[in-house]
């Protein structure tokens, strides 16, 4: 009877169900017990039923689901007000699930749906159940969120980075006019200036630019160009502390692109400045003492020749005065006071080509050449008793400055020179030896002058370090370093041990290719 009395009333609504059909939405009839009454053909599509089926049975037996509380609630609301309540997306999510088709990107399973619960007939208590597809909307709303979300974060790392910059950039804005707009907290506190003290005024009455004519007008230039400057000045703080600054001029732009004004990022390098000053004085004095020890050999190299020309001087002299001077002695005087002069010019020309800057590289034979930069030193091995060896591989050329290299070498081998004299060495030896591997020689430069200390071996290629007597300049070994890692892109090592001290110098075979 009662299925009877359903299917009358279904068709008592034929005209309606003709209407709702129709309806892009779906629709689901509900009596206030949540026996389903009728469903429109999207929700037959869209969820896989047919209206037969499911009519008169409750809707929680077809969508498991569904929150039955709520609906009550929300249905007999609308019965008893007489108007229409409303599920939403937002909070709710969906009434009934309805699987979705993942077409293009989406955050959801299934539709999201927006319900409408309109009254329809308050004596049967029925309601229609409007149900609209919001996912498209809830999508954008999502990654609206997200996206959102994403620009809070951006914001906040913007407002961390301008107050980071703001405290560790030194910056100066100043517009068209010369005037400066802005400074940075980092830029106040090393000039010792608070804000106010310098936002307002001129930017060259502030950094006296009036002192250095030509600086001011290639600022003046480039600021009509509107380019990039960079340019070193010294500048006062508030305190007339003297800093060096190097400054870089950047023009500044509005976010239309309209010219505002100009930026000086400034970097303190004083510091860097006065090492570089340091670094200076210490390769002048380098060179007073390469000096020093030019004339020191130079003095061996010509002891003898001029004791040959002395005393062939002294015998023509001595003869002249006995009256037994002959045509044959003075021709052999000449000629060994020409050799010895021919001596004395030949010493000077390898001084002055050894001590000449390279500017190309060269390849050099080893054994070559350390048989000629020994020339250098022989006189001063041979007077203070020295047995030199040198084994050198034949094979092993190398591509490098060749006169910084001796340089560096006759500091070593002076280095153990006068290690021997300031250690009373008796049995002095020094040795040479040379190996090569697929990419570098090897120098293993050796001498038996009693070795250095571990608490001192760390520290003698520091500048003005020297373990020997006062009146040395501590430059030597240090400037080999130098020259041998800077110029010649080697390395330079030195262990002590059985007192005997072994430097290691590692060049490439081929530099510069």
């Amino acid at each position: 009877m009662a299925k009877e009395k359903i299917k009358q009333y279904i068709r008592s609504l034929d005209i309606d169900k003709k209407i709702i059909s129709c309806i892009d939405s779906g629709i689901l009839i509900l009596d206030d017990e949540l026996k389903i009454y009728s469903i429109n053909k999207w929700l037959e599509l869209h969820t896989d039923l047919k209206e037969e089926s499911i009519i008169g049975k409750r809707v929680d037996e077809i969508f498991k689901e569904i929150n039955l509380k709520r609906l009550t609630r929300k249905i007999r609301t609308a019965l008893i007000m007489g108007t229409p309540t409303f599920y939403t997306a937002s909070t709710s999510k969906y009434l009934i699930p309805i699987k979705i088709n993942q077409i293009g990107i989406s955050k959801y399973s299934f539709m999201q749906q927006d319900v409408s619960i309109i009254p329809l007939n308050e004596t049967k208590k029925l309601v229609a159940l409007i149900i609209t597809d919001q996912t498209n909307i809830a999508n954008t709303n999502a990654l609206l969120e997200e996206n959102s979300n994403k620009v809070k974060e951006l914001n906040n790392e913007l407002i961390k980075e301008k107050d980071t910059i703001d405290k560790k950039v030194l910056l100066i804005k100043f517009d068209r006019k010369f005037k400066i707009t802005d400074v940075s907290q980092a830029y106040l506190e090393l000039l010792e200036y608070e804000k106010d003290e310098l936002v307002g005024k001129h930017i060259f009455e502030y950094e006296k630019y009036d002192e250095l004519k030509d600086l001011k007008t290639d600022i003046i230039d480039s600021i009509n160009k509107q380019t990039v400057f960079k340019f070193e000045h010294n500048i006062e703080t508030k305190n007339n502390k003297l800093l060096h600054m190097l400054t870089r001029q950047v023009p500044e732009y509005n976010i239309y692109g309209e010219h505002i004004g100009f930026i000086f990022f400034k970097e303190d390098i004083t510091a860097s400045k006065e090492l570089y000053e340091h670094q200076e004085q210490i390769i002048l004095n380098s060179r007073f003492a390469a000096m020093g020890e030019m004339v020191s050999m130079v003095a061996h190299q010509w002891r003898q020749p001029l004791s040959v020309i002395s005393s062939n001087l002294i015998s023509l002299k001595m003869k002249k005065e006995l009256n037994i001077l002959e045509s044959k002695d003075i021709e052999e005087s000449y000629e060994r006071m020409g050799n010895a002069i021919q001596y004395l010019s030949t010493t000077i020309n390898d001084f002055s080509n050894f001590l000449t800057s390279d500017k190309n590289l060269k390849e050099i034979e080893l054994s070559i050449f350390f048989e000629k930069s020994m020339i250098l030193l022989k006189n001063i091995i041979i007077s203070d008793k020295i047995t030199y060896s040198q084994k050198i591989d034949s094979n092993i050329k190398i591509s490098t400055y060749q006169n910084e290299l001796v340089q560096a070498i006759i500091n070593i081998i002076k280095n153990s020179v006068d290690a021997f004299e300031e250690n009373e060495i008796n049995n002095k030896q020094i040795t040479v030896e040379a190996t090569k591997d697929e990419t570098n020689a090897f120098i293993y430069i050796k001498d038996n002058a009693g070795g250095i200390e571990d608490k001192l071996i760390k520290k003698i290629f520091e500048p003005y370090f020297s373990t020997k007597s006062k009146n040395k300049t501590g430059l030597g070994l240090y400037m080999s370093k130098k020259i041998i890692e800077e110029k010649l892109e080697g390395t330079i090592s030195v262990k002590s041990y059985n007192k005997s001290t072994e430097f290691l110098i590692k060049l490439p075979l081929i530099q510069g290719k």
